[in-house]
């Protein structure tokens, strides 16, 4: 059922975007050609175009939780607020002129007014290979598709204060679906859209002792199952000179409560299942791109409505490099 709902899903993205590229119309001789982009900051970018190539792209994040969503979408405010910067490491490799590998290493440190932790979060690794180009005369998309793995690297269990959960401890498959279109406007400002969705399935149970990233409290002995989740998103970046390119990224992001079974520190029996859980975010930005393979795009991620999740603001900058 699963791979059938991220199918279905996949499906509705691409069929929805292709009849958006469809309306658009691009005089033959246009700017698009010679526009430098380098973001936008949410949405995923393509497979790489030539093998060989190498694309790099470190973030530093800072993220303030502001409150939280409760069952029924009230945001309230909570003490003791988490607050984290990361760096987040986009490393991708092209393997042919339409393969390539991507790797996304996340460093963080996480703190609030009780204690503070740093370490590694898990490891999500994908090959992605783009079926076609995107062409810039009709506005038709490129069709990229990905399939990767989320390596439980992160500690999830044992922890010794709940910060420390940085990690899931499950390996996730990883599907996804992009499609990227260029094209020109009436008055030479190109336009960028993307549009993705991708879903996450976790392949096998947790095994869970004591404190952990699933909310269970010390001497617990157990497991976990996780849930499916998902998330999808429109990004677009609206060109003001070759250099200079304003960015926005509209994203949905939900995921299925777990389900925690074991016995606690007293040897009763738990058995329970967690909220479903679903989050709604922007992330205005602005790009500067100072060649066709270099740029820098800052910018910030916030938080606009969600269910059983935190609120938060985001900002952050990233500097990517192709060569």
């Amino acid at each position: 059922m699963k791979s059938t709902f991220s199918l279905a899903l996949l499906a509705i993205v691409a069929s929805g975007f292709m009849g958006t590229a469809f309306a658009q119309s691009v005089p033959g001789d246009s700017t698009v050609q010679a526009q430098w982009f380098t973001g936008t900051l949410e949405t995923p970018s393509p497979a790489l175009s030539k093998a060989g190539l190498v694309a790099v792209e470190p973030y530093i994040i800072y993220q303030r939780n502001t409150g939280t969503y409760d069952t029924k979408g009230v945001h309230q405010a909570v003490a003791n607020d988490i607050r984290q910067t990361e760096s987040e490491n986009l490393f991708k490799y092209g393997i042919t002129n339409r393969l390539t590998f991507q790797a996304l290493p996340t460093f963080a440190h996480v703190w609030n007014d009780q204690a503070s932790v740093t370490g590694v979060e898990d490891l999500p690794v994908e090959f992605q290979y783009r079926f076609n180009d995107e062409n810039n005369e009709t506005g038709f998309p490129s069709v990229t598709a990905s399939i990767g793995m989320s390596l439980p690297i992160g500690s999830y269990q044992r922890l010794n204060v709940g910060l420390d959960g940085l990690g899931s401890g499950a390996y996730t498959l990883t599907e996804q679906l992009l499609l990227q279109s260029l094209f020109e406007t009436p008055h030479h400002h190109p336009v960028r859209l993307r549009l993705y969705g991708a879903i996450l399935e976790p392949l096998a149970n947790v095994g869970l002792h004591g404190l952990s990233s699933y909310g269970t409290a010390q001497g617990f002995v157990g497991y976990a199952a996780p849930g499916l989740a998902g998330n999808f998103g429109l990004g677009g970046g609206y060109c003001l000179t070759q250099r200079w390119v304003l960015a926005f990224d509209l994203v949905q992001k939900f995921a299925h409560g777990a389900h925690i079974e074991g016995t606690d520190a007293l040897g009763d029996g738990v058995n329970t299942q967690q909220f479903g859980s679903a989050r709604t975010g922007i992330a205005p930005a602005v790009e500067y791109n100072f060649s066709s393979h270099v740029g820098l795009i800052a910018g910030m991620e916030l938080s606009v409505r969600g269910r059983n999740m935190s609120s938060y603001v985001a900002p952050q900058i990233a500097l990517s490099a192709s060569f």
